[in-house]
Order: C-alpha cells, then sequence, then structure tokens
C-alpha cells in the first residue's frame, strides 16, 4: 500500500480517523498517510469532492460549496516528504577571502 504525505497549510488542526486509525493535521506539519486514507478523508483522487466535504460537515447546503472547497484547498498532498522535497538555497558567488595568517595583512600607520 503506497503513501501520501498530507500538509494542513491552514490555521486549525484538523483530526479525522480511517480503519481505526486517528490523523492530527497540525499546520505546516507534514502527515504521512494511507492513499486509500487520503481518499476517505479528502477525496484525494476523486473529481467530485461533494460526498466528502459533506462527510467532513464542511459543505451542509449546495451554496457552501465554494467556501468548503477553500476549505480542502488548504491541504497540500505530496508524494514525497516536503521538507526533503525542498530546493538548495542559491549558492553565493563570490565569498570574501580571509585575511592571510600571522598577521602579516596591511599595517596601519600612525598620522
Amino acid at each position: 500500500m503506497s503513501n501520501i504525505f498530507v500538509t494542513n497549510n491552514g490555521s486549525a488542526v484538523f483530526k479525522d480517523s480511517f480503519d481505526g486509525k486517528q490523523f492530527s493535521f497540525e499546520p505546516g506539519k507534514p502527515v504521512e498517510i494511507p492513499l486509500l486514507a487520503a481518499k476517505h478523508i479528502f477525496g484525494y483522487g476523486d473529481d467530485n469532492k461533494s460526498p466528502y466535504l459533506v462527510r467532513l460537515g464542511w459543505l451542509r447546503m449546495s451554496n457552501e460549496m465554494d467556501a468548503a472547497m477553500a476549505r480542502l484547498n488548504e491541504f497540500k498532498f505530496d508524494s514525497q516528504h516536503p521538507a526533503r522535497n525542498h530546493s538548495i538555497s542559491p549558492v553565493v558567488d563570490k565569498v570574501a577571502s580571509l585575511p592571510p595568517k600571522g598577521g602579516r595583512g596591511a599595517k596601519v600607520q600612525a598620522a
């Protein structure tokens, strides 16, 4: 069974369960869950999100669809751990050289 990383980019902790296991999605922290759990909880991979939004309690009336989808869109799905998948910082082209050892640098003359 494959897994997926889910990151909650919202401001509140979200909790749900699948197959007897409780999942807690804290803001900004990626959580690795089974693909089946992602489909059950978020409708991952399914074009019709309505049944999942209703199950979550985010969609009670049809005019709430935009707000419910906005809430669902706060979650990001990655096949790899996001922290391991980031770019490396750019390298600076030039670095200041160190002064020579032994104090043989330029001397200051008294005025």
